[in-house]
């Protein structure tokens, strides 16, 4: 192992990165191999061409080990762990070569490395240094790691920078890149104020600006299922073994210190549940004007990410800054690699646009620009939890300017269940139903996971009807919108504490389905749109206004537009302690605008054409990862998500089942022979007539092997609720973490705590 020690520095997918075996196994199911004279050329089950770019091992060899030691004020030196792949020829040359690094917590070998393998080995023929880190805690690096984003990662992540910038074999630029988590950090090191000079620009993919309202957190303050879900996940991950091949005999030592000193994240994220200080410390959102280099920013209408791509590239555009973004119609996925496809020629486009520019100074142009933002525009279709199809659509160009070409298409509330373009509704009250709202057709809303499973949203229609629902006309024409729907309600409300949940469908005029374009959270005890400082429901009638999650889509001709609203939706929002009776108004109220739902309409411009149809004839290319890592499937992967209805005790509930069993692989290449066998289950609960009896268990079961060495780790997690004596309402948490080394148990952890319930 390489080791570069400088003491003198200052300072999946979310649920499915987890399932590391089961994503490796995911990524060749059901293809076919064909060969051309170009080269290797798989096609997936619609036979469309996806092209293995043309890297080889003598170009790129399998990635070095390396190790950079970085301190933090108050704490020991540490070495963070990781590799890097390179250009062999370069090298041999002693010439100096552009850097781009990644850091995250998912373990850079056996968690990602296959993922990895095909885009870092391109950018390495391409004469870039690409550089993959565990943070603090994670994978082979020592520490521990206690939350997301720390000022300790942050500082790490600069360190590190620095000390690349310094190799022998660098020429001093750094371009810093990532998906999810370490798209979240790249933004952070742009934005702070010791941003190291050696950064000259960023690519992030599928993360988030706002780590309160849009993140796995609390979206419209009213918490999501994933903040729970997450911190168990986390909780699997961060007790899973270093490797000896890479730290040594000190596996042990440094595991049993990770495992002793973590905690349980809910811990953090249950206790602030306002947008306070907590959330700030790592939010760009609203500190855009501190990016010091150019950001490239790529999300997908199935991600739940997607609100921040439109808003770095509005902010920065504004300022001036150099910024451009993509949406597509993928989940959790760069361009390349995503589902529901159609999926792009990113690869190559980021390298010659992005990276040659900003780390090389070759400015390109020419008929293959992209615009500042370039957009999917997907069309009704009929709903399916599957991802496994290619939308029907079209690319569209837009630019920092768009909210000023867009116009607004209303739609008011009227009784009978309809909305009318007509404003001179009547008066009318709608009551929500005092049962609780089970939206079993969503298990999933939004994936922050690979968006692989069949977790898109089914048929929407029993859902709706349990629901306050209104429906338009069939559409006389086509509505293109872009932007962010958003939803004026005139509303009272008997309970102090309350969410709702709001979602626009299309109705199908061919079998009557309803399908899930859009929607969004929101607690009402945040009228007026300020999250940092809740405040009781108001006892009288109010108006809330609330912009939905954006979205690009084509409502066409014929199709029926659908807002539902309901006071709750589980499993995927967090049950609210008692269920309010939501009652929403139609027609003129004193003092208040009127109900309605506004879509964002957009219109059409030149460059639309010239980008839809430059991306129409592009295919998927990546580099083929079995160069660096074989895999040898012992037990199939498998995924399934159910909900069933349930007795306990003479009464009625529903159980929500997950179960992401990564079958077992042998991982070789660069991996020489690592075993891998996964499975991760959860389930979520509740009785009909109990809002507090909303219940979260979590089990992971992980083994690593490779000849003589083999460790297990066993995790649980649980969160529930309780109203006390006082009749104070708490959260209450265990988790569990058990080491052990081959049958020896080395470290059990165990901590259980109780926040109070106090805004959700």
């Amino acid at each position: 192992m390489e080791t570069f020690d400088d003491r003198r520095s200052p300072g999946l997918t979310r649920r499915q990165l987890l399932r590391s075996a089961a994503t490796l196994a995911a990524l060749g199911t059901g293809a076919q191999i064909g060969f051309t004279q170009e080269g290797i050329v798989s096609f997936d089950e619609r036979g469309k061409g996806v092209e293995y770019l043309p890297v080889t091992l003598e170009q790129v060899p399998l990635p070095k080990n390396i190790s950079f030691t970085v301190n933090y004020p108050g704490k020991p030196p540490v070495a963070l762990s990781g590799h890097y792949w390179y250009n062999a020829a370069a090298l041999a040359a002693s010439k100096k070569c552009p850097a781009i690094v990644e850091l995250n917590p998912y373990r850079c070998r056996d968690g990602t490395m296959y993922a990895d393998s095909k885009m870092y080995p391109w950018f390495a023929a391409n004469e870039y240094l690409c550089f993959r880190f565990d943070l603090q805690g994670s994978g082979n690096s020592e520490g521990v790691i206690t939350d997301e984003y720390s000022d300790e990662e942050i500082s790490y992540c600069i360190q590190i920078i620095s000390q690349i910038a310094k190799l022998p074999f660098c020429d001093g630029n750094v371009g810093m890149m990532g998906k999810s988590w370490s798209a979240i950090n790249s933004l952070v090191v742009a934005a702070r104020d010791d941003c190291p000079s050696a950064l000259k620009a960023i690519v992030m993919c599928c993360g988030s600006d706002d780590r309160y309202n849009d993140d796995v957190h609390y979206m419209g303050g009213a918490m999501m299922l994933d903040n729970i879900e997450w911190p168990s996940s986390m909780w699997g991950w961060v007790a899973l073994p270093p490797d000896p091949a890479v730290v040594g005999d000190r596996w042990k030592e440094m595991w049993t210190q990770r495992i002793r000193n973590a905690n349980f994240w809910f811990q953090m994220w249950g206790t602030h549940q306002t947008r306070d200080s907590y959330w700030t410390r790592a939010t760009v959102r609203d500190a855009y004007e501190k990016v010091k280099v150019p950001v490239f920013i790529i999300s997908g209408w199935q991600d739940g990410y997607k609100n921040v791509a439109e808003r770095a590239v509005t902010q920065l555009g504004q300022l001036g800054k150099p910024v451009a973004g993509l949406l597509g119609p993928w989940g959790h996925k760069y361009p390349f690699d995503g589902y529901p496809g159609p999926r792009t020629d990113w690869l190559r486009f980021i390298t010659n646009y992005w990276w040659d520019r900003w780390l090389r100074g070759k400015r390109t142009t020419g008929d293959s620009d992209l615009p500042q933002l370039t957009v999917w525009l997907g069309e009704s279709r009929e709903p399916g939890r599957t991802t496994n199809f290619t939308d029907e659509g079209k690319w569209v160009a837009e630019d920092h300017n768009w909210t000023h070409r867009r116009r607004e298409e209303s739609f008011y509330l009227w009784p009978d269940h309809r909305l009318s373009r007509r404003s001179d509704s009547p008066a009318y009250t709608y009551m929500s139903s005092p049962d609780i709202m089970l939206g079993t057709a969503a298990l999933e809303t939004s994936s922050w996971g690979s968006s692989g499973d069949p977790d898109l949203p089914d048929d929407e229609t029993a859902d709706d009807r349990r629901s306050i629902y209104l429906d338009s006309e069939p559409l006389p024409r086509d509505l293109e919108c872009f932007g962010y729907p958003t939803v004026t309600l005139n509303l009272e409300c008997d309970k102090p504490r309350a969410v709702i949940a709001v979602r626009v469908c299309e109705v199908s005029p061919e079998t009557s389905k309803s399908h899930l374009v859009t929607y969004r959270f929101y607690n009402l005890c945040y009228p007026d749109g300020d999250m940092a400082h809740p405040q009781p429901v108001p006892s009288t009638p109010f108006s809330v206004r609330i912009p939905l999650n954006i979205t690009g889509h084509v409502f066409k001709r014929g199709w029926i537009v659908r807002l539902s609203i309901s006071p709750c939706l589980f499993p995927t929002l967090w049950q609210s302690v008692e269920i309010p009776t939501l009652k929403v108004r139609t027609g003129a109220l004193k003092g208040l605008p009127k109900s309605s739902l506004s879509l964002p309409l957009r219109r059409l411009r030149v460059d639309d054409a010239h980008v839809h149809k430059l991306l129409e004839r592009t295919a998927t290319a990546y580099v083929n990862p079995e160069q660096y890592i074989t895999t040898t499937e012992n037990r199939p992967a498998s995924g399934t998500r159910t909900a069933q209805s349930i007795t306990v005790g003479g009464r009625k509930g529903t159980l929500v089942k997950k179960v992401f069993d990564s079958g077992s692989s042998v991982l070789g290449g660069a991996l020489g022979g690592l075993l891998i066998d996964q499975i991760i289950e959860e389930e979520i609960q509740i009785l009909d007539d109990e809002p507090l009896s909303t219940t979260f268990s979590g089990n992971t079961v992980s083994i690593f092997s490779r000849g003589d060495w083999k460790a297990r780790a066993v995790t649980q997690t649980r969160l529930w609720s309780e109203k006390l004596e006082t009749g104070e309402v708490v959260f209450k948490y265990e988790a569990s973490a058990r080491a052990f080394a081959g049958d020896r148990l080395l470290e059990d952890k165990r901590v259980e705590g109780s926040i109070p319930r106090q805004w959700i």
